[in-house]
């Protein structure tokens, strides 16, 4: 199957068997198409990444047209927005942050077990959140990759209030960013679920489940 960036299909896994579902209506000689990377950021960054990892650049009607990257991208709606060049140098910082972080991950456990204890981890994430929140909205998804990580940073440290405050923010502008039946929106709700049901809000936590 080949890459786009608005799929026709999404794949699971059932032990080491593929399951192929489509979410999009499928006719007869249509191709196939998956996505080989996450759909959540902006085109320019979905096409580096692609031609890091497979040398091609897409030209899928997402990445023509690119009609999601003004709200992937948002500004903060203030009195005096910020320049041009603020904006640029912002999402430098934000793709250098994000770029370090992924880096640590490919090192065995480098995030949990160097010398940066998770609570000080969590305090790099709010710093980042900090300074970019003074061009970026929340919904910015440089914004939502910070909060995930932090998130993440949570979970691992059993503050699930804590986990559900950014799982919280991070879905809505999720369901928005991410195609229909996203897989990452899906995890999403279901790590919500748990942390509602975690905190005995049962009646939120069910409706999370079943979205």
């Amino acid at each position: 199957m080949n890459h786009s960036c608005c799929p026709n299909v999404i794949v699971t896994y059932k032990g080491i068997v593929a399951e192929v579902r489509a979410v999009q209506e499928i006719e007869p000689g249509d191709e196939i198409f998956t996505s080989y990377i996450d759909l959540l950021y902006p085109t320019e960054d979905r096409n580096d990444r692609l031609k890091d990892s497979y040398f091609f650049n897409c030209d899928c009607r997402e990445c023509i047209t690119k009609e999601k990257d003004k709200d992937k991208l948002e500004i903060r709606k203030v009195n005096e927005p910020p320049s041009a060049e603020a904006v640029r140098d912002m999402i430098k910082y934000a793709r250098n942050v994000i770029e370090e972080f992924r880096r640590a991950k490919h090192y065995k456990y480098i995030l949990w077990c160097s010398c940066l204890p998770p609570s000080e981890l969590l305090e790099v994430c709010e710093h980042s959140l900090d300074k970019m929140g003074w061009v970026f909205e929340e919904s910015n998804v440089y914004m939502l990759h910070m909060m995930y990580q932090a998130m993440g940073v949570c979970l691992y440290m059993q503050d699930w209030e804590g986990a559900l405050r950014y799982g919280q923010k991070i879905i809505k502008p999720y369901s928005k960013h991410y195609p229909l039946y996203s897989l990452n929106v899906a995890s999403m709700w279901l790590k919500l679920g748990r942390l509602y049901m975690g905190l005995e809000n049962r009646v939120a936590g069910a409706k999370a489940l079943k979205k």
